[in-house]
């Protein structure tokens, strides 16, 4: 279906009560709360810094759980690594990860199009918090094959409201209460760390679709920008996402705003994840010398000559990537060799030092056996009558 200009907003009686009084009062009442609690309780820096920490993990777990790991399956986890983005990933309030991944599925499916569940084209702030002020489609299921087989996720979506209950807000008000702060941990690191957390992950809907520049396609509204970046752990680069979509990082180069990339790749290095998938570098520079070759025929440059210097930039590219990979293997089978000389030298040293020992022990004895022979030649010569030789 072609995108709309301006796709109109549904009915007010399709208004979905509970949860748009969630998502505009949570907020509220814990920016209010937090306030009275440090009015009755007083500041606690100790529970800061824990709500902090909390709303930190609360979005990785949205971005690298949720979106990476299970609505593109850019890499595999360990099921303790899939626990505890799906225990903590309950707590920020934005519906089961089989919910969460069959409206992001559809809308990488059918972006920018009516069919896409927060299309940016119906306005930014339905596609930042007003699509979900609606009751679904009565013909609205559950779409995500693989995921559905995961008895986690599974439990997760038939036990939701309670889990999101227990762990968004229970939890913090439990290790709040066990420091003596427990209206800081039901408001801070509970109602506001919500609030908060959903708006940074909202974001991903409306500013990663309105600011930046399109990268690697002009073909969807999905932008590229550092500063929405920060605001949303690195999913900024959105262009880049929804023109590569299994790959996954966002920021590819090592200095882009990326902590979702960087928390992947620590949960690799501690075993906690595998297999993380990545786009060709050929292919995700083919994508940007279209881009930039578009900018630069607008300017007035030869589109013949453009194609030739793209072509040599991409041989070029790819002449250095197999020269890279000959040069590392080059490497390994340097340190084989090195390894086997080293192994075979200390095999001779071994070899030689027992031969050198035996010589020695040898010597040993044939001074011995020399000498005892000339002690009995001499005891012959001096003897004045013969004597037995023995």
């Amino acid at each position: 279906m072609k995108p709309s200009q301006q796709q109109q907003w549904p009915k007010w009686n399709q208004v979905d009560w509970p949860t748009t009084l969630f998502l505009t009062i949570t907020p509220v009442v814990g920016l209010i709360g937090t306030g009275v609690a440090i009015g009755v309780e007083g500041f606690s820096w100790g529970m800061a810094l824990f709500s902090l920490i909390f709303a930190a993990l609360t979005n990785l777990s949205i971005t690298a759980g949720y979106h990476r790991l299970f609505s593109h399956r850019s890499y595999d986890a360990h099921p303790v690594a899939r626990w505890i983005l799906v225990f903590i990933g309950t707590s920020a309030w934005q519906s089961s990860a089989l919910k969460w991944c069959t409206d992001h599925r559809k809308h990488h499916a059918e972006v920018d199009t009516d069919e896409d569940p927060y299309s940016i084209n119906r306005g930014f702030w339905y596609a930042h918090l007003g699509w979900m002020f609606f009751k679904p489609a009565e013909d609205f299921k559950i779409h995500c094959p693989d995921l559905e087989k995961d008895p986690l996720l599974r439990f997760q979506h038939n036990h939701y409201i309670k889990c999101a209950i227990a762990v968004g807000f229970l939890l913090p008000w439990l290790i709040g209460w066990m420091v003596g702060y427990p209206l800081t941990g039901l408001f801070m690191a509970g109602a506001l760390r919500i609030g908060l957390t959903q708006q940074s992950t909202f974001f991903v809907n409306s500013l990663c679709h309105t600011f930046g520049k399109r990268t690697y396609s002009d073909q969807i509204t999905a932008r590229d920008s550092l500063f929405v970046a920060v605001l949303t752990h690195g999913e900024g680069y959105h262009n880049f996402h929804h023109k590569f979509q299994i790959d996954y990082r966002n920021g590819i180069r090592w200095w882009q705003w990326d902590p979702t990339k960087w928390t992947i790749e620590t949960m690799k290095y501690l075993g906690l994840a595998s297999k993380l998938r990545t786009v060709s570098p050929t292919e995700i520079l083919k994508a940007r010398l279209h881009m930039e070759s578009i900018t630069l025929t607008s300017r007035g440059y030869s589109q013949e000559k453009l194609e030739a210097l793209k072509a040599k930039v991409l041989h070029a590219q790819v002449r250095m990537k197999k020269l890279k990979e000959d040069y590392a293997h080059l490497k390994v089978e340097y340190r084989r060799l090195k390894a086997d000389y080293a192994k075979k030298t200390a095999e001779w040293q071994e070899h030689s030092r027992e031969s050198i020992e035996r010589m020695k022990t040898e010597i040993t004895l044939a001074k011995l056996e020399f000498r005892y022979s000339l002690k009995q030649w001499k005891a012959l010569v001096k003897s004045p009558v013969p004597v037995a030789i023995s």
